[in-house]
């Protein structure tokens, strides 16, 4: 249908594009349903229905009530290990969660939002969250790590920045510095990391940082990546 020149809900609802009447009359009443539905950005109506590989596709309609999240724990495992810092990063503001200190705000805040955006996150930082901290999440997620993926960027998040010319200040810091800066933070201990000797408060401030600079970036790699896959499909 794309081919024919039918790229959007109001194509469809100008013509049937060749359908089978009673198909395109299905079709019909989903898109004025659907309509209807983003006007009031009833994202739970959409969470249910957009398939993981075309989530991407309604980034621009809620980014304005998204969050770009990450987080930093003490190990992979959230029976193991747990949550040292969390960022979540938005339009509106940038903050910073850390264990021991307003984690508990983390649930409540992000409860005003109807769109997550991590890296990785559907097998991370989500179920670390949620068996961690027993968070629950009725957002739309963007995954970013599968969009990517499609576009050709494959690695971790610091590999792809720097493919695509994303700068930091924490350049060097890694996630298993980021365990060890959290240690280095509770008790006191100095640890070189990224060529900075820290301890005690530094090294919580350049944990977080690193925090803060992996969950803003999420955002400039999701504005690339939904253009990109824009293009990529309605490409000639």
């Amino acid at each position: 249908m794309w081919k024919a020149g039918c790229i959007s809900w109001d194509h469809l609802l100008e013509g049937d594009y060749g359908l089978a009447h009673a198909r395109y009359l299905r079709l019909k009443a989903g898109i004025l349903e659907s309509r209807s539905r983003l006007e009031i950005l009833d994202h739970a109506y959409f969470r249910e229905r957009l398939d993981n590989g075309i989530v991407w596709r309604s980034y621009n309609n809620f980014r304005d009530h998204a969050c770009f999240l990450d987080i930093e724990t003490t190990g992979l495992s959230p029976y193991e290990g747990y949550v040292t810092t969390v960022c979540v990063h938005s339009p509106k503001e940038t903050k910073t969660y850390v264990a021991g200190d307003n984690m508990d705000e983390l649930s409540s805040d992000l409860a005003q939002y109807k769109y997550v955006v991590t890296f990785n996150g559907a097998r991370f930082d989500l179920p670390f969250l949620s068996a961690n901290l027993g968070l629950s999440f009725d957002q739309i997620h963007l995954d970013l790590l599968y969009p990517l993926r499609t576009l050709g960027y494959r690695g971790g998040l610091k590999k792809i920045e720097g493919e695509l010319g994303i700068s930091r200040d924490t350049l060097g810091v890694t996630g298993f510095d980021a365990v060890r800066l959290w240690h280095a933070y509770k008790n006191e201990r100095t640890v070189e990391v990224a060529g900075q000797k820290v301890r005690g408060l530094d090294a919580l401030d350049l944990l977080v940082r690193y925090n803060r600079e992996d969950a803003t970036n999420l955002e400039r790699l999701a504005d690339y990546a939904v253009i990109e896959l824009r293009k990529k499909c309605f490409a000639p």
